[in-house]
């Protein structure tokens, strides 16, 4: 239960801790697979929840989402008449979104009628297990290659977004099975998504050397209008890619030296 009670939103009774950032709300892909920008896609930005990838709704309560063992609706909007709004209170949502993923919806956190739940502790997924092949795959043999093995790359992705409810035709995924480059912009996006709110993020963006610094972005909703707006500003420096090695190793052997920047 203390999983919940520190992420559920504050009506029922959560400290909403963990707030999803509308950077990743925007990785997830439109339910026929086209990423947000593509121009068949079909998005609306005046109703950006609409017709998206099903993992959406499953990792993230936005708003008007349900949430709770009542299947309560969820306003995050800044004009919510209650504290689950953007920024209402301290324990209120600074982004726009709640976490739902990880979360057993059927416990009750009212500590006057609590009811606890069970959930699985995952040590290692067969989903990462999957896209570590895949991301593997398509650099050794590209997208279609399998190697010695009896799936590709692409096999591999097809089969993820597949079972996460991406329409089974996923003419993106086929316009693109052809190009490497794409196909790891692709892979890297599905482990972002599979793997959220699971500690990898913050691994994969340095070992892939990806941009440290951008701005943590959230959504704010009045009378119906959605505006992106900036959350958090990120201060990361380059040597940051890489830590530090603890002090007290580096004064156990003069050759040890220490990471740049530390």
């Amino acid at each position: 239960m203390d999983l919940e009670r520190e992420n559920y939103p504050p009506t029922l009774y959560g400290n909403g801790r963990v707030n999803p950032t509308q950077n990743l709300v925007d990785a997830f892909p439109m339910a026929n697979g086209y990423p947000l920008s593509h121009a068949s896609s079909g998005y609306d930005p005046a109703n950006p929840y609409a017709g998206r990838d099903p993992r959406l709704a499953m990792y993230i309560v936005f708003n008007g989402s349900t949430a709770g063992p009542q299947s309560t609706v969820i306003n995050t909007a800044a004009d919510a008449s209650d504290n689950n709004g953007l920024n209402r209170t301290e324990t209120s949502t600074r982004t726009g979104y709640y976490m739902r993923k990880l979360l057993n919806q059927s416990v009750n956190a009212n500590p006057n009628s609590e009811t606890p739940g069970n959930r699985y502790k995952a040590f290692i997924r067969y989903t990462e297990i999957f896209l570590g092949y895949a991301e593997a795959a398509n650099e050794a043999w590209g997208p279609t290659g399998t190697g010695t093995h009896g799936f590709s790359a692409y096999d591999v992705v097809k089969g993820i977004r597949q079972r996460a409810g991406i329409d089974a035709a996923d003419p993106y995924l086929e316009s693109i099975k052809g190009d490497q480059d794409q196909m790891r912009e692709l892979i890297r996006n599905e482990r972002r998504l599979e793997l959220s709110f699971e500690g990898f993020r913050f691994w994969d963006l340095r070992r892939w050397k990806e941009d440290l610094t951008e701005v943590a972005r959230g959504m704010r909703i009045t009378g119906g209008v959605h505006n992106v707006i900036d959350v958090e500003e990120r201060a990361y420096r380059d040597y940051m890619y890489y830590g530090p090695i603890p002090y007290g190793e580096v004064n156990k052997f003069s050759e040890l030296i220490q990471n740049k920047g530390w």
